[in-house]
């Protein structure tokens, strides 16, 4: 039996996407029984002062931030847990990932970026998972008011060019008028304090502004404020269907917590959550791979773009094609019994989505690192 402590290093404060996954990889590890300390102040100063055997270091940070030389002297063996949106790593990272002893990544998708960039040393699967008590068809609606009674397109996502906020609002406006019963509830918010949500409801104006649109246009609910996690979980039952021409995903939490809650997905056929959505709980959109730069260039660019990180030489990412969205919304639109069936499909698929599973991956190849398995 092996015997080994794992010292986690994360950014577990943080509300965003990567903090949930480390809060949750954490806790489920110490439910399979692993022995997991939080940071540096609870690990040994060397590996010579450790009696719990094997002193394993996993990292959940970018890996050119870690101070490799003082993390060979602490650790027998340094992991990797990361995740990635487009087709390869940022430059800068490929210096370093070599280095570690293992890499863990929550997608196939992410999986073949990293070999596609170089990558040589062993690289485990180990997936998202989803609270189905949590997120479930069973609570609450959030209250739409005069929109009750819509069919209510409900999209969750954080206000950057790589979610494509610009394309789903084209789609949603193009295709929609006064004319159709329908509703586009967006919850979104920005990045630091100047993209706050007067800002992100001015960039949305301004674009449709643009557009100069020939009709009148169903309605938008936007919601840029902090909310809590329980009205986060009544916006999801609130939707007949989840909407996000997202260009790259290397999981996509919403995706989960959207078919946990009952609720289909429409999404571009590309990224880390086609390990977990299919035909019989999505509306697939068509795509192209480009490079990020193009779009970055377009006048309907309106968020952030993160060109230092999504606009490298070599990189690709999928443009969802404007017609197939817009065709695909109306079929959802058009077929609210098929949006309940896809819906029930996505909730039993979620069932088999579980932090559990995902912690019993993870300490598998925690393991076969250890054991110095070369195989991932």
């Amino acid at each position: 039996m092996l015997r080994y402590q794992c010292t986690w290093r994360g950014p577990l404060e943080k509300r965003s996407g990567l903090g949930h996954a480390s809060r949750e990889y954490v806790q489920a590890l110490r439910r399979q029984g692993v022995d997991v300390r939080i940071g540096d102040s609870s690990g040994p100063a060397s590996r010579a002062e450790s009696r719990a055997g094997k002193q394993v270091l996993i990292y959940h940070h970018p890996p050119h931030t870690l101070n490799f030389r003082e993390a060979k002297e602490r650790y027998d063996r340094i992991i990797l847990n990361t995740v990635w949106e487009t087709s390869r790593t940022p430059r800068n990272w490929m210096p370093y990932m070599n280095q570690f002893d293992g890499i863990l990544v929550p997608s196939r998708h992410n999986k073949e970026a990293l070999r596609n960039s170089g990558v040589k040393v062993p690289i485990y699967i180990v997936p998202h998972g989803v609270n189905t008590k949590l997120y479930n068809p069973a609570n609450p609606k959030f209250s739409l008011g005069e929109h009750q009674g819509k069919f209510v397109f409900v999209s969750v996502f954080s206000f950057q060019h790589r979610k494509n906020p610009e394309l789903l609002l084209r789609a949603y406006w193009q295709e929609f008028s006064q004319k159709d019963r329908v509703l586009l509830l967006i919850k979104t918010s920005g990045f630091d304090k100047d993209e706050d949500g007067e800002w992100i409801k001015n960039k949305i104006l301004r674009y449709k502004e643009q557009l100069a649109l020939p009709h009148k246009t169903a309605p938008l609910m936007l919601i840029t404020k902090r909310i809590s996690d329980s009205s986060l979980r009544k916006i999801y039952t609130s939707g007949n269907a989840f909407v996000l021409p997202t260009r790259g995903e290397g999981v996509g939490l919403p995706f989960l917590e959207s078919i946990a809650s009952g609720v289909p997905v429409i999404t571009t056929a590309w990224g880390g959550q086609m390990d977990f959505l299919t035909k019989k709980n999505s509306f697939f959109v068509k795509y192209n791979l480009r490079n990020p730069a193009a779009s970055m260039q377009q006048k309907h660019c309106i968020s952030r773009k993160f060109s230092n990180l999504f606009a490298q030489k070599g990189q690709l990412w999928a443009e969802a094609e404007l017609d197939d969205l817009r065709m695909q919304m109306r079929r959802a639109y058009a077929n609210p019994q098929l949006c309940k069936q896809k819906g029930k499909q996505g909730r039993q698929d979620a069932l088999n989505l579980s932090w559990d599973r995902s912690g019993r991956l993870m300490k598998k190849a925690i393991e076969r690192i250890i054991s110095g398995d070369r195989r991932g």
